[in-house]
């Protein structure tokens, strides 16, 4: 017994360590399964998807948007194949030997690299944009040096491209990314950074029918980062197509004639309101809005004073000048306060009270009644047929022509410009006395229009007083020819003007053109209605150089007796409407009536003119 207990005691520290280590073992195997069970329980579903994370990738694919065609099939909107370089900061082992030997491709800094590649948003995981349209150059390089550059990739995605430039830039508009402002409003709440839109124009108005379905693909990916097999792919769905009512022969004439000058011209034909050109000049190219704009760039286009991005026919409000005076006309002959016989004599001035208004033309133009007055576009013979008339009647005519009121094309941004209201009178805030309808009657003081506006008052005209809608777009197909919409006119309303009254106008607007300011507009065959206009922007008697000479107008259809085009001519501080703006619109009308340019032989060069309308 006394030998058991002495073996007992002789192996009893072991025992009393085997009994701790069983329980440390156990306490490890307790702790292990615990871990186990937190693993594969509580973090497996989290865990699964950080492991498919680390192999598999989600790359979208942009769907190309749709083409815009002229109203002849002609393409005017297309997209191209661009390249554009990303990086996966976490597929590379070695982030400063890859931005190196990257920076050598790019012919960049390599500390700048890093520090872009260091500085990335977002998951470490998320493929970073690190620059976009990548030249072919680049391109091959990578290719070649792929085993070297792992986390690098580059991938293909349409750009928008338009072929002609600058060509219809501010109706088309251009496509960029969505702003970070845009992001935190509603409007764009299914939007992501990065992804590009419509930003004016056409290809925002119509984003939603022209921008297409991304697709993707899901991919899975090497150690290295390298793609190893394509996993799920869902094909892109291209955008839909528009058909413009634009004829792009007719608008590349118009911009040859306008080039050089600011300005706007808009031709529309006078009995469905379908836009065949508009130019706002100086112009744009939007194609430096498909890749990533420099702000300096963006700083330099904004703050051009010739306004370039500014759509002009739709925006540019100015005094419409002489122009004007076929609504003073209108005015009178509805009323009553005239009649095409009743004559005016004009020696060059007009006395009003204190005042003395003049005419363009020195000396005046004599004795003339109303088709010799609009003809030669008589200052003074509409100084008088307006106060015969009343600014009352002169606002309501104006507004019955769509004047002070958006087109309602659609495009955004679209100016109201500025009609007297019906109850303008001394009681007015400011005022308003014989001396302000005096100066309205010749489209100046408190009136302003768009040229927008002047072409639909001339159609209006033109057509025997039916106001249409201006509009753009013809219809929309898929891009295997599938009509999803069309369009046709829309009527506005038929004014509120005696037909005869129109007729008048319509005679004095064709002479005009045979013998009066608006000469230069003359084609022989053709029938040519229209009138000049000279709107002041100083003080008459003021310099007229520069940016301080007055703007020249000029509108105009033809033929005279079935109009198949109206046009609306501006031309800011090109002097008088009938030398500068009506060859503008001449060069247009013998376009589209496929005329041939009337020959002018060469001459010495003549001295600017120092009177005109």
């Amino acid at each position: 017994m006394s030998r058991e207990r002495e073996i007992s005691n002789r192996y009893a520290p072991f025992q009393k360590r085997i009994r701790v280590a069983a329980v440390l073992i156990s306490a490890a195997v307790l702790i292990l399964v615990l871990r186990l069970w937190a693993l594969q329980i509580l973090e497996g579903d989290r865990l699964l998807l950080l492991s498919a994370n680390n192999r598999l990738r989600l790359r979208p694919v942009e769907a190309p948007r749709g083409l815009i065609f002229d109203r002849n099939g002609e393409l005017m909107v297309e997209n191209l194949a661009s390249f554009d370089l990303y990086v996966t900061p976490e597929d590379m082992p070695d982030v400063e030997e890859t931005t190196r030997r990257l920076a050598a491709i790019l012919q960049s800094s390599p500390d700048e690299l890093r520090q872009r590649v260091s500085q990335g948003q977002g998951s470490q995981l998320e493929p970073m944009l690190l620059r976009k349209g990548v030249d072919e150059r680049i391109v091959t390089a990578i290719e070649e040096h792929k085993i070297d550059l792992p986390g690098v990739s580059l991938r293909v995605r349409p750009v928008r491209t338009y072929p002609h430039g600058g060509s219809a830039a501010t109706l088309l508009g251009y496509v960029a990314e969505v702003s970070h402002a845009q992001l935190t409003s509603k409007e764009f709440r299914d939007f992501h950074p990065g992804e590009t839109m419509g930003q004016a124009g056409i290809e925002r108005r119509y984003d939603a029918f022209i921008r297409g379905v991304d697709g993707g693909e899901q991919v899975e990916v090497d150690a290295l980062g390298r793609v190893s097999r394509l996993i799920q792919q869902v094909e892109p769905r291209s955008g839909l197509s528009l058909y413009l009512t634009l004829d792009n022969r007719l608008q590349r004439v118009a911009e040859e004639a306008l080039q050089g000058r600011s300005g706007a011209l808009i031709a529309v034909h006078p009995s469905t309101g379908e836009i065949l050109a508009m130019v706002s000049q100086p112009s744009y190219d939007p194609n430096q809005f498909s890749q990533r704009m420099t702000p300096e760039q963006w700083r330099k286009l904004i703050a051009d004073p010739h306004h370039p991005m500014q759509n002009k026919g739709l925006q540019g409000q100015y005094a419409p000048g002489s122009i004007f005076k076929l609504v003073t006309a209108l005015a009178a002959l509805e009323k009553g306060a005239i009649t095409p016989a009743t004559q005016f004599s004009c020696n060059g001035s007009f006395s009003l009270g204190s005042h003395l208004f003049h005419d363009w033309k020195k000396g005046g133009h004599g004795t003339l009644n109303l088709q010799q007055a609009i003809a030669n576009s008589c200052n003074i013979y509409f100084y008088n047929t307006a106060l015969k008339t009343g600014i009352e009647e002169i606002t309501r005519v104006a507004q019955e022509l769509g004047l002070g009121t958006p087109s309602g094309l659609g495009l955004g941004g679209e100016a109201r410009g500025v009609i007297p209201p019906k109850t303008a009178g001394p009681s007015e805030a400011g005022g308003w006395y014989p001396g302000n309808t005096v100066m309205a009657g010749i489209g100046q003081g408190m009136v302003t229009v768009t040229p927008m506006q002047a072409v639909m008052m001339v159609s209006a005209i033109a057509n025997g007083g039916t106001l249409y809608r201006p509009w753009v777009v013809r219809k929309v197909e898929t891009l295997d020819r599938e009509l999803i919409e069309e369009y046709g006119p829309e009527l506005v309303r038929k004014v509120n003007l005696d037909p005869d009254n129109l007729a008048i106008v319509r005679e004095g607007m064709q002479a005009v053109v045979s013998e009066g300011t608006g000469g230069r507009a003359k084609i022989p065959g053709l029938r040519v209605a229209g009138k000049t206009g000279t709107a002041q922007v100083v003080e008459n008697g003021g310099p007229q150089r520069g940016d301080r000479r007055d703007h020249a107008w000029f509108v105009a259809f033809a033929p005279a007796d079935n109009p198949q085009i109206a046009i609306a001519v501006v031309v800011e501080h090109g002097g008088f409407g009938g030398q500068v703006a009506a060859p503008i619109a001449k060069s247009l009308l013998e376009a589209w009536f496929k005329l041939p340019k009337e020959s002018r032989p060469a001459q010495v060069a003549e001295s600017e003119p120092t009177e005109g309308d």
